[in-house]
This record gives C-alpha cells, structure tokens and sequence, in this order.
C-alpha cells in the first residue's frame, strides 16, 4: 500500500501572523487582502525587508542544516523572528501566497552569478527555489516571487522578454537564454530555453557612450519539481564542501529606503543603487554581534552559542 503524504500548509492563524511579522499594512482589521498584482508586490517588498536571508543554522546549530519543514520554518521565521535561505523563505513565501489565493507553483533554478565580477558565467546544480505566480484573468501573465536569493529584488519580475524592474535606482531584468545550447544535440535534442534574471551593474565604456552592463542572477524554467527534490538540494546546499555558503557566516537584508545590509563574514556592507554607502572591517565577534543586533535585530541564544564553530578569536 502506498503511503500517504500529508500535506503541509499554513492556518489562517498563522498567515495573519505571518502578514503582521513583516508589516504587511492592512487595509481592513482582519481582513485578509485579495490576490492580486498589487498585493504580490507589496507582499514581496515588505518580505525581502523584514526577514533575513541568513545562513546561522549552518553555524550556530547541532545539526549544521537548514530545516524546512513547514512547522520549523514558520517557527524560525515568525516566532523567532530569524530567516532562512531560499529552500526555507521560498517555502515559506509559496505558502503563504497560496493561503492568500494565488495560483503559484515552485521550480528550481540553476545560479549562474560569478563569484566576482571579471569570472566567466557558468552554470551550476538546481539549488536555487523560487516560486511563479499566475494571474489567469490577466492573459495568464506570470511572475517570479523570490525572496530567498539574498539581495533579493524588492519586486517581483514578470516572465516576459527584456522585463525590468527598478526599485530605489537597483534594476532588475527577466531575459531568455540557452543553457549548453550545443550539448542536448548528442541526444538530438534542442537546446533547452530558460529564463535568466540579471542584475544592472553599471555603465561600462563611459568616455565612449556608455554601455549597460548586465550579470545573470539564476536561470530556471517553468518545469514542476517536488518537495524531495528540493530536500536533496537543501541538504547538499548544507553540507557538502563544494557549496557556496560552505563555512560561511551570512546575514543580507534588504531595507524600508532601499538598500541592503550585507554581513559576509568578517565584513559588514550598506550599499544602495550607486553603491557602498558605509563598510565596516569586522575585528572582533563582540563587533560582529553587535551589528547583528543593530541591523538585524538578531541576538544568538545560549544554544546558539553553544554550537556557534567559526567565532572570531
């Protein structure tokens, strides 16, 4: 016999919470608000400034992991008033929206940001989880909700050709692009279309004219994946020694006017549309507590300290 897998998903109760933990303003006293383009929006800015993008349980927890099971997320998030990276809050946020009576569905994405800028653009494995929106009475338009990526967009960006969003000076675009475009031949294949988020990053060649330059964010395709799929590439994410956030000590969060506090291990970053506003070189893990508490509200627990294994000495 077949086992039945209970479904997760949020009470009213809790989206309530939710919409209050990130000051969602209401326009009616419990009320909740309808399903539409405008509140997307409003939901994903007020998420991307309110809930961290953090890699703590990687560094200050026995089991060195990021738990996303429904129940631990929502504690983590609006009881503890902690965040989590995409597998958790793009959880979290697909929830919520369906609670709220969106039409929504999860993928994964392959990041493909250079590590710094002058690197090569590659492609990596699917461990980026993002969640699309459609709007059917609107020509089926759909958008991507991804609040978990970082410096997350403070919108959503519509799957459509050359879509930009700009929010306080930072730009965002939603573009198509082949991945491995010569690959699938060998099977006789075409190559496989995605759509690619890029990042604005200036204008190059200046005292010629100038040229926009772009960088790709992540690339995805509208292909449905399953909870277990994202359980595989959450654990690998955690632990294994070729992951971006192995080892590292990482707390980003977008703010109210518009810019990102960006803490990367011993370096502390506010940097807005036209760049870093203030830098702070981290000596000391008094230091670095501090600046988690002053810009992200977070205080470690005698737990947390307990298995915190990278203080600085």
């Amino acid at each position: 016999m077949v086992p039945v897998i209970k479904e997760e998903h949020f009470s009213q109760e809790q989206i309530f919470a939710i919409l209050e933990r990130i000051g969602y303003p209401f326009k009616h006293a419990n009320v909740l608000p309808e399903p539409t383009l405008d509140t997307l929006r409003e939901l994903h800015y007020r998420c991307v400034t309110s809930i961290p993008f953090e890699l703590l349980s990687l560094r200050a927890t026995k089991s060195r992991t990021v738990e996303i099971e429904l129940d631990a997320i929502y504690d983590r998030v609006v009881n503890r008033r902690r965040g989590g990276w995409c597998f958790s809050l793009n959880k979290l946020a697909f929830e919520l929206l369906r609670g709220l009576g969106f039409t929504t569905q999860y993928t994964l994405a392959r990041m493909c940001k250079p590590r710094q800028p002058d690197d090569p653009i590659s492609f990596r494995g699917l461990t980026h989880r993002v969640t699309i929106i459609r709007f059917a009475e609107d020509n089926n338009s759909k958008y991507v909700f991804d609040i978990g990526f970082g410096a997350s967009s403070f919108y959503p960006l519509k799957l459509e050709e050359g879509f930009e969003v700009e929010f306080f000076g930072h730009r965002r675009r939603m573009v198509k692009a082949f991945h491995n475009l010569e690959e699938p031949h060998i099977l006789g294949h075409s190559g496989e279309e995605y759509w690619q988020v890029q990042e604005f990053m200036g204008m190059e060649d200046k005292d010629k004219g100038g040229r926009e330059k772009w960088t790709p964010c992540y690339a995805f395709t509208e292909r449905q994946y399953y909870a277990i799929d994202c359980e595989i590439n959450n654990y690998w994410s955690s632990c294994s020694p070729k992951s971006t956030f192995y080892g590292q000590f990482w707390v980003f969060q977008g703010t109210l006017d518009g810019k990102y506090n960006l803490l990367m291990n011993k370096s502390f970053k506010i940097r807005d549309s036209n760049g870093t506003v203030m830098s702070i070189d981290i000596e000391t893990e008094d230091q670095r507590q501090n600046i988690l508490k002053e810009f992200f509200g977070i205080e470690f627990t005698e737990a947390e300290w307990e298995h915190f294994d990278i203080k600085i000495e």
